[in-house]
Order: structure tokens, then sequence, then C-alpha cells
């Protein structure tokens, strides 16, 4: 794996199952001995934590830390077992984070329950519209075909089950129409099982794709859809797809919803109901208007998104906290 130079590895990712998803978190042998000297040599004013107040590389970083520090929380949760068990362990740490970001309101609500309010801003994820952008180059063996794009990972909670349990719903209404599954993880085997035999020829599963080749997926996309069923806090893919020019269909979550105006950015549908979604699916891709106004909407949300805008709010709050 490529290292950027300002890249400073202090572990591995290891992958852990929690709050019905999938959580990388670093391990080294040496991490708490990497990351203290870390802090010793080098000095910033600001120190930024992405993620949950988790054990390794999280705590320790505001263990060590002499700096401002400021987190940002990505995940939303109804309950989590370790964020109850560590609490007490936990809120020790509270003190030393000047301040708080989370992408959506459903990302911060976890932490209000779990630890009380805290001061915050909600500063979302940003989308790059130079690598999604609807000049990318379609691919030629997605061609000939209204292609139902998924990208993610193939777990329970993103709802891809009734995806599948949709797809002969909007074959009988689309014929021409396939679904495109993107995405690798340990449960594929099983999902490639469900689709019944008679509609195998319309649900591909391409596993994992380079970063390089993904915007490609996307442009070759009639409408992009993500049925997650609970826990998303925001929806990066949401994002790209509306970067790219094409329609999203997702499920009505509270993360989704802070990005999808219902009939005006994107179409939310019932989660866990195939025929809201098969039904929703059909209309995206049947009525033509529908579509101009989703895609026009989409990448107007995209603009709004960008990572220069977004990137800016993160430098302003910088600033507001260093003259605090």
């Amino acid at each position: 794996m490529r290292i950027h130079p300002y890249v400073h590895r202090v572990g591995f990712p290891i992958k852990i199952p929690i709050n019905g998803s999938i959580a990388p978190v670093a391990f080294s042998p040496r991490i708490t001995f990497l990351v203290k000297k870390f802090f010793r040599e080098n000095h910033f004013d600001i120190v930024h934590i992405h993620g949950q107040v988790a054990p390794t590389l999280p705590l320790l970083s505001l263990k060590y830390s002499q700096s401002i520090n400021v987190i940002t929380f990505h995940a939303a949760y109804r309950r989590s077992l370790l964020a109850e068990t560590l609490k007490p362990y936990i809120r020790g740490y509270l003190s030393r984070i000047k301040g708080f970001i989370a992408v959506s309101p459903a990302a911060i609500e976890p932490i209000i329950k779990h630890f009380g309010e805290v001061d915050h801003r909600i500063i979302p994820n940003g989308v790059s519209l130079r690598r999604f952008n609807p000049q990318n180059k379609p691919l030629k063996h997605l061609m000939g075909h209204k292609n139902i794009l998924f990208v993610g990972r193939p777990e329970p909670r993103k709802g891809l089950k009734f995806l599948i349990m949709a797809m002969p719903i909007i074959l009988s209404k689309v014929p021409d129409a396939r679904l495109v599954v993107v995405g690798s993880g340990p449960l594929l085997g099983y999902y490639k099982s469900m689709v019944p035999d008679e509609i195998r020829d319309r649900v591909l599963f391409e596993g994992a794709v380079d970063g390089d080749v993904l915007p490609r997926y996307y442009v070759s996309a009639d409408v992009f859809v993500s049925p997650a069923t609970r826990s998303e806090s925001f929806g990066m893919v949401l994002l790209e797809a509306m970067a790219s020019g094409v329609p999203v269909v997702a499920s009505r979550n509270e993360g989704y919803r802070y990005v999808v105006r219902d009939g005006e950015n994107g179409i939310l549908c019932e989660p866990e109901n195939e025929f809201d979604l098969a039904n929703k699916i059909i209309k995206v891709l049947t009525d033509e208007n529908l579509r101009k106004k989703l895609i026009e909407n989409g990448l107007k949300t995209a603009q709004e998104y960008s990572w220069e805008n977004i990137a800016k709010k993160v430098e302003d709050y910088y600033l507001y906290l260093l003259g605090r």
C-alpha cells in the first residue's frame, strides 16, 4: 500500500463487528509507544480526531496531545454496548476535547445520549467534484441496460436484501433493468444466493472496485439506490451519485433525510419495504421529467457539499477555537 509523505502509520486496521456494521480499529502491539512518541516529537495548533471516542488511536491521541483537540463524529446508532461499558473511562477524556463536530444531527445524538449535551457544530462530509462528475466516462460492459447501482458493504443494515427482493417487481415494469452491486464483504456469498434463478442474469456483482474506477460506475447508472435500514449518519454515496448526475433513491432514515429533500433532489422510500422501494425505482426509471428534476437539483446539492465549501467551514471553526 502506497503511503503519502504526510501519513504517519502507528498501526494497522482490524475489522470488528459493531452496531450492525464492520468498524476498522487501529491496532499494533506498539501503538501506545508510537502515539506518545509522535506527539512528543511534533507540535500542532490543532489535533483533529475522526470517529468515536473509541479505544486505541482516538483515546491515545487525546491522552498524549497537548494541542487544541477537535473531534468529528461520523456514526449514528441507537445503542452501543461498547459506549455504555466504557462510559466511565471515556468521560474522563471528554474534557480534553475543545471542539465537537458532527456530520449530521443523527451523528451527535448518540454522544448527547451517553455523555450529555456538548457545544458542537454540524459540519457535514464533503464530496470531490473533480473526482465525481457527469464528465466521467461510462463503463462499456455496463451499457445496454437500465442500471440500478448499489455501492456499499453487503451487510444487513445496508438493505441490499430488500433491493434484491425488489428486482422481480421492477423487472415486471422495466424489463431491461439490471442491478449492479459494487462492494465486498464476508456476506457477499449470502446475497448472491438470494437472487432467484430466473433473474440471475439481471443482477451483477462487481465486488470491490478500485477507487479510480468507482466514479465510472456512477455515470454508468440510470438510478443510484441506497436502501439502508438504520444507523446511517449522513450518506456519502448519495452525494457521490448526485455529483455524478445520477438520480437517487434512498431509505427514509435520519441520516439520509439530512441530505435528501424528498421529491426534489432525490426520492425517499420506506425502510425494509421492497414494494415501496420497487415502486420508487420504477417511477425514477420511467418518468423522464422527474429524472431531469432530480438530476438538476442533485447537482446543485453536490455543489453545496463540495470539499471547498466544507473545508472552509472546518477552517472557520479552527480559527474560532484558536481565538477562544
